[in-house]
């Protein structure tokens, strides 16, 4: 099992997904809600994470620890100050339940001084036949392009498709559990890889995206057979709300 965010430059932190594979480059000034952790403020990222409230990320809880520092909001770069805000990060909560061992429940809230002026990224709180086994997702990230490579310096997004638990614990065997908190996606030339961890996995339902998984963990990076794993945003519902602002741009009514 490989977090998606080793990089040299984390040195002691952790050891995760970093680039998108076969991905292309996202429009300058599109999904602003795309953070990206900073050791430093103008340094390169090392994780990503989601503006979910005005004053609140939510990334993988592998990406918490003293090394991040700064969140780098609706940036269309790596590293740097040329766009979007960086604003320093001022607390992180780690969920509860998480377990480093099996990855579960990879979830970390972090706070920000001051607010965000970027919109938010809506919520997903429901499994239907948008999160189902075969519709496409998004992903996001200033990951690798190949494991063990360079971090892009650019934002980067591919579509992948999304699996079942079930067939991702097959293919993933012997590998790690795949357990309800988490969900599947990729796996045909198409993944996240190091420094991509903690960034989003959204879907689009009626028209709107939603943020439906946090990338998380995979074997290698794009290999066919082998989906990379999220956090399933579903499932974490208790732990996040707390965090939002009730308004029908981040929230949506139960099943």
């Amino acid at each position: 099992m490989a977090k998606l965010v080793a990089l040299a430059a984390l040195a002691a932190s952790v050891s995760a997904q970093s680039e998108i594979i076969n991905g292309t480059e996202v429009p300058i000034g599109k999904f602003t809600y795309v953070t990206g952790i900073r050791r430093s403020e103008t340094g390169p990222s090392g994780c990503g994470a989601s503006l979910i409230a005005p004053k609140y990320l939510l990334t993988a809880a592998h990406c918490a620890g003293a090394w991040a520092s700064y969140a780098s909001i609706a940036s269309h770069y790596l590293s740097g100050n040329k766009d979007g805000e960086r604003i320093k990060i001022v607390k992180q909560t780690v969920h509860p339940k998480f377990n480093e061992a099996t990855m579960e429940n990879d979830f970390a809230i972090f706070e920000l001084e001051t607010e965000s002026k970027v919109a938010p990224v809506p919520l997903n709180w429901i499994d239907d036949d948008a999160t189902a086994p075969g519709i496409v997702a998004w992903v996001r990230g200033f990951g690798t392009t190949k494991s063990g490579g360079t971090q892009s310096p650019v934002l980067l997004e591919a579509d992948v498709k999304i699996w079942s638990n079930a067939d991702c614990a097959k293919a993933l065997a012997g590998e790690g559990d795949i357990l309800p908190s988490m969900m599947c996606a990729g796996g045909a030339d198409k993944d996240t890889c190091q420094g991509d961890s903690g960034g989003p996995l959204t879907i689009i339902r009626n028209g709107v995206e939603y943020l439906a998984g946090v990338t998380s963990w995979g074997v290698g990076c794009g290999d066919p057979g082998f989906p990379g794993v999220y956090a399933r945003v579903s499932t974490a519902r208790d732990f996040i709300t707390p965090y939002l602002p009730v308004t029908p741009t981040t929230t949506m009514p139960a099943c």
